[in-house]
């Protein structure tokens, strides 16, 4: 039985070990924070086959650049001379292609409906517990008449693509969520969407693991990668050094400084995103994204979290108000009773979405190391993927054919490209 090590305890990496685990496999799992720090607790919570659109798209650049012009706007790159991001975005550029949104639109489907169905086999398990799983579905609302353009046209791709869903006026986006607070002159409602409580979600998960077994340090950060005759030798860390036979790389958005380590180049961009969550009673049930705001707006047991923004900033923790200020308004809408100074003053929470340049997972193995895999690159879509990810990490490192096609998300497929 081979030990494997795996650096990152958000929910890609614990079901990584969940899965690896579960095929009797002796895991460790490091993690620099304490599991609730990450982007995998603060996030939306969504669980979106809906978001079959890679994020490298045609128009993506070219409304990135009205946004910068709003300082208000749910987009922000922080200007800088780095490298990195430089080399990032040229990528991201050439990634911006209808070519790229063909190809990426079957994977990202695929990933995303296998992916709930897993969430649902976690939920039925003994072992791990309530993380409040709801198939809720998913009203992507809006109240332009571009905004309604806009929606009819990604709804076009994703039905086309086989997912369920229906158009609804103004009128029957209130019949089917009547608590619905923001201005809105109709909506798209993708059926197979969900929705989870992502701190819940890790906690559950990381109490399972280590009931059974699995050890995972927290506070534990890589200091160093040692290799040789294309091995991982060891990993050492603030506390002690690791070996094991596999080392996974999932640290999400700190996979590419990890990475430098070995001399790799893995090219995820941290894309910062902020979310405000307050307890109340609101009756709304389904999960919004409001389009046009760029806001998502998601009940949870107890309470409503409210999030945006992707802000391409490096590893910068502040939260800067202005780009605050639409979420709290949401906030307020949906929260009449709290007294202003509260809304004004609720803690932001911040995380870094790790993306790619495609808008594609980066999972395989890393040449030219044979016992290093990657599981990164997952962007918004953490919390969807983080199963799937898991399950077909375990597959690959014992040796079985992926039971999803894992060709297009190879970590070597940005290795051809051009730079600037």
């Amino acid at each position: 039985m081979k030990d494997v090590l795996i650096i990152g305890g958000g929910a890609v990496g614990l079901c990584t070990a969940y899965y690896l685990h579960a095929r009797g496999r002796r895991v460790t799992v490091l993690d620099q924070t304490t599991l609730r720090d990450g982007a995998s607790t603060g996030n939306a919570g969504m669980i979106v086959p809906s978001h079959v659109v890679p994020l490298a798209a045609p128009g993506v650049i070219a409304k990135g650049l009205k946004w910068l012009l709003n300082p208000e706007s749910p987009f922000f790159i922080k200007p800088r001379l780095d490298p990195a991001l430089i080399a990032w975005l040229w990528r991201f550029r050439a990634a911006c292609t209808n070519d790229n949104v063909a190809r990426g639109i079957p994977v990202l489907r695929d990933l995303s409906l296998t992916s709930t169905a897993l969430l649902d086999d976690l939920a039925a398990s003994p072992g791990l517990g309530d993380f409040g799983l709801a198939h809720t579905g998913l009203l992507m609302v809006y109240r332009s008449e571009k905004g309604r353009k806009e929606n009819l046209e990604t709804a076009d791709l994703a039905e086309a693509a086989g997912l369920d869903i229906d158009r609804l006026d103004a009128d029957a986006t209130l019949a089917l969520e009547p608590a619905i607070c923001s201005p809105q002159t109709g909506s798209v409602f993708y059926r197979q969407d969900a929705r989870i409580d992502p701190d819940r979600f890790v906690e559950v998960l990381a109490r399972s693991l280590q009931d059974a077994g699995v050890m995972i340090h927290t506070r534990t950060t890589v200091q160093g990668l040692e290799h040789r005759n294309g091995l991982v030798t060891a990993v050492r860390t603030n506390h002690d050094t690791f070996e094991a036979d596999e080392i996974v790389l999932a640290a999400g958005a700190w996979t590419g400084r990890l990475a430098k380590m070995l001399g790799l180049n893995v090219p995820v961009q941290p894309a910062k995103g902020y979310s405000l969550t307050v307890e109340t009673g609101h009756p709304l049930r389904i999960p919004l994204i409001l389009t046009e705001e760029k806001v998502t707006v998601t009940p949870m047991p107890g309470r409503i979290r409210f999030g945006g923004t992707l802000a391409l900033a490096g590893f910068d923790p502040s939260a800067e108000p202005r780009r605050v200020a639409p979420i709290r308004r949401q906030m307020q809408a949906y929260c009449p009773d709290l007294p202003a100074d509260d809304v004004e003053h609720a803690p932001v929470w911040t995380g870094y979405r790790p993306c790619s340049p495609d808008g594609l997972p980066i999972l395989g193995r890393a040449a030219p190391f044979r016992n290093l895999t990657l599981a990164t690159g997952h962007g918004m879509m953490g919390a969807t993927l983080a199963p799937v990810t898991g399950k077909l990490i375990a597959e690959l490192l014992d040796g079985e054919p992926p039971s999803l096609d894992l060709h297009p998300l190879r970590p070597d497929r940005f290795s051809n490209k051009s730079k600037p």
